[in-house]
């Protein structure tokens, strides 16, 4: 049973957290849909594959790139040792990139079966907001598409957010048709 303050804590980070995250899923895979057009189309005409295009936005270009964990025991990995209490970072983008894992994991795929991406974490640690974070993505992926027609970035000069844990545009300027 959790405590008030940790009800409280939890219910924050939801909030913070979740929306940082949808909001950046958002922006992140329309701009990677518009840049790979056959790909929108593909979702515009059969709007069933908004479930498996999410996880793919997840992989392809995730709105978190990295988390940090401590290391609870001294363990060596790759020939690296990390003590006990270490401080370590997980680049969870890479690990969505990984071709051992991934086939051609440096081509997009809406229709990708095979697709067991990190972007929510895993085990203990996998995100609480995961399924909120994917429907919300879905519905607003679907909305968007379906409402907003002749969709097109209305400039190439992006800015991004400096942050280094998450990866997000500050704006995304569009030109459509309502």
């Amino acid at each position: 049973m959790l405590t008030e303050e940790e009800l409280l804590t939890n219910c924050m980070l939801l909030l913070a957290v979740g929306h940082e995250t949808t909001t950046n899923l958002i922006g992140n895979g329309l701009l990677v849909l518009l840049r790979h057009p056959q790909q929108l189309t593909a979702i515009r005409e059969d709007p069933a594959l908004a479930p498996s295009s999410i996880n793919e936005l997840l992989r392809y270009d995730k709105p978190v790139q990295l988390t940090a964990r401590r290391a609870i025991e001294d363990v060596t990995l790759a020939g690296q040792l990390i003590r006990a209490s270490e401080p370590v970072k997980v680049i969870l983008a890479a690990a969505n990139r990984d071709p051992s894992q991934f086939a051609d994991p440096g081509r997009l795929d809406i229709r990708r079966r095979e697709n067991r991406h990190l972007s929510f974490g895993h085990g203990i640690h996998f995100c609480l907001g995961a399924a909120l974070t994917r429907l919300e993505g879905q519905i607003a992926l679907t909305t968007i598409l379906r409402r907003l027609l002749n969709l097109e970035l209305a400039t190439e000069e992006l800015r991004w957010s400096e942050s280094v844990t998450f990866r997000a545009l500050e704006a995304l300027p569009l030109r459509f048709d309502a």
